[in-house]
């Protein structure tokens, strides 16, 4: 088990390798094609989130039924041919399209993954491997932005290209990463020997099948990600977008900054996600939910306030951080609270409601951007998370390891 595991880790920073190959600059790539406004950044954003929201519970059904495998291979071929849209792009509206495509195939990766590596460990151990599986993932988001900069840099300054030229070459690799996940989730990520396909219809299922002691964790948790949604989908191009403007940046000098930004703050999240995951096993998932939150949301709030980028990084950093040690409780207890037969199902309506915060927060964060105040976005976004802290505190409920065990029995 711990072998597919760690294929499927593996897989899974390899997606991430090509993605964060290409966001730091996407929001720069919109504007030389024909963006012109905070909205119509935001809305690539949204337009990838619109479709993984939507079709994030349908995804997971279908990996219920199919078996989760077959559905992450399919997302996966869809990756790669978007990528090599994304270089073809002509015009702004082609990116926002081909963007909705990409949120198909995120929905058919990550929700049917997520639970894979749930039935692939016992109650107790979830925390680790789902720490493990987010550090060995989030270590592509560490080299992705650093080597999509470099090789943008190396193909505007080494190769001459035109400044749009070169910013289309990262997508290429983008895509080939794509293909290399494929052949590691197709050749080394076996299913559990135990697990029996549902004989569920397609998005045929309920809470029903929930513990009620544990319902009102399952309605805290929604809000959770709702708020998790909206606090990560727009930081990073509003950052980027804040950034240039704020002090006035050219486009490389903003590519290459905002790539070492964010791949120091992964690289900060990577080591703390093996570490995080071992404490929601021995500790209080809860806690360590609600309290790494809290810091998390004074510093989000006192990022447009930090003076210079280099003080935006530590903040940005710190923030990173805080967050990267809540990832492994939350999803561990998530899971620990779902029948194993409609995992997937359930997998995907917790992804539908942080699709839904991540849908609606660049649209806000770049209208309150525009129409308020550059720090109004970091503001809401902060005070949001405070207020989920709060109820994760009064109606969360985490069940012991017996109890994990039962709730996973097929319903």
């Amino acid at each position: 088990m711990i072998g597919s595991v760690l294929a499927l880790s593996f897989a899974a920073a390899v997606v991430v390798l090509g993605f964060g190959i290409i966001m730091p600059f996407l929001p720069v790539y919109a504007q030389i094609l024909g963006a012109t406004t905070g909205l119509e950044i935001g809305l690539l954003s949204s337009a990838f989130l619109l479709t993984r929201t939507f079709l994030a519970t349908f995804a997971g059904s279908a990996s219920d039924k199919y078996g989760r495998k077959r559905i992450i291979i399919v997302g996966l071929f869809i990756y790669t041919i978007v990528s090599i849209l994304f270089a073809l792009s002509q015009s702004w509206f082609e990116l926002l399209l081909y963007r909705a495509v990409q949120g198909v195939a995120s929905a058919m990766v990550w929700t049917p993954a997520t639970a894979l590596v749930a039935d692939l460990t016992p109650p107790g151990s979830r925390g680790t491997a789902m720490g493990l599986y987010n550090a060995i993932s989030m270590g592509g988001w560490v080299i992705g932005p650093a080597l999509g900069g470099g090789i943008q840099w190396y193909a505007r300054n080494v190769m001459m290209m035109p400044l749009t030229e070169s910013f289309r070459i990262p997508f290429y690799f983008s895509s080939l990463t794509s293909l290399i996940a494929i052949l590691l989730v197709a050749f080394l990520v076996r299913m559990p020997a135990d697990y029996k396909p549902s004989r569920r219809p397609l998005m045929k299922f309920s809470l029903k099948g929930v513990d009620k002691r544990f319902k009102s964790t399952i309605y805290a948790m929604f809000f959770l990600l709702f708020s998790y949604g909206f606090a990560t989908s727009f930081i990073e191009p509003l950052l980027v977008y804040f950034v240039q403007h704020e002090y006035s940046l050219s486009p490389d000098e903003v590519t290459s900054s905002m790539a070492i930004i964010f791949s120091v703050s992964g690289l900060l999240m990577l080591v703390i996600l093996i570490y995080a995951g071992r404490l929601a096993d021995r500790f209080s998932k809860k806690k360590i939910i609600a309290i790494p939150t809290g810091f998390a949301q004074v510093l989000t709030i006192l990022m447009p306030f930090s003076g210079n980028v280099t003080n935006i990084g530590i903040v940005m950093c710190a923030r990173t951080a805080t967050y990267g040690m809540t990832t492994p409780a939350y999803t561990a207890l998530q899971q620990d609270l779902l029948p194993r037969n409609i995992r997937g199902a359930l997998t995907g309506v917790f992804d539908t409601f942080f699709g839904i915060g991540s849908f609606i927060g660049p649209i806000i964060g770049f209208m309150m951007y525009d129409g308020i105040s550059h720090s109004s976005p970091f503001i809401a976004s902060g005070l949001l998370g405070i207020a989920t802290v709060i109820m994760i505190m009064i109606f969360a409920h985490e069940p012991t390891k017996e109890e994990a065990k039962s709730l996973a029995e097929p319903v």
